[in-house]
């Protein structure tokens, strides 16, 4: 089956990369051209990785991602935990993108707004927060919007590879430096005030 952007959280070995619904160039000029490359490069040495261990690991090989990571925390696998967590962060990171229409938040619903302003008070609240706990978290990691076991709206941090187990994740910001470094060097803010513009808001709707 074709690792697409569709069924990514359904596969299990052998991972391949995603076929995404953009072409690399396609996120100008909020992520440049060879970030992307250098960003899906990298995705694919975690699916190259993750194919490996996994490889003579015929117990593991009928899990999907989230099914890896469970074990690998119930079983302090901390290399399998690494390399399955850097899948899914990317693949999630990747699904969620599309190229700019000129419109920030094209494709919201009104249900989506409605949440939004009953757990942060409006759109503008909403991003300065995910901004500053973005520009506040020092290392590498990502930041989530997730909907808690109590379906609460939190915006949280991983740190590396780790993934927000436990709840739904409906929107992800990576923030280690190879995401945006060659583009905005050290100014993470313009990074996430870029990234605004190419989420898929139609998508984040969805989830939400």
């Amino acid at each position: 089956m074709e690792n697409t952007i569709q069924n990514w959280e359904q596969m299990t070995y052998p991972f391949t990369n995603l076929t995404l619904n953009y072409n690399l160039n396609a996120l100008e000029p909020y992520i440049d051209t060879r970030t992307m490359h250098e960003h899906y490069d990298l995705l694919a040495d975690y699916i190259k990785n993750l194919n490996q261990i996994i490889a003579t690991r015929i117990d593991l090989q009928n899990m999907n991602l989230i099914d890896l990571l469970n074990y690998a925390v119930n079983n302090q696998d901390i290399d399998l935990h690494r390399q399955a967590g850097g899948v899914y962060n990317h693949f999630f990171f990747f699904s969620e993108l599309r190229p700019a229409t000129g419109q920030i938040i094209i494709g919201i619903t009104p249900q989506a707004t409605n949440k939004i302003i009953a757990a942060f008070g409006g759109w503008k609240n909403f991003k300065e927060k995910f901004a500053e706990v973005s520009l506040n978290f020092f290392g590498s990691g990502y930041t989530w919007l997730i909907k808690n076991n109590k379906n609460e709206l939190k915006i949280i941090t991983t740190t590396n590879q780790e993934v927000p187990l436990g709840c739904t994740p409906i929107l992800c910001l990576d923030i280690w430096e190879h995401a945006y470094y060659l583009q905005h060097l050290k100014k993470r803010h313009t990074y996430i005030d870029a990234f605004w513009n190419i989420v898929d808001w139609v998508k984040f709707s969805e989830k939400l």
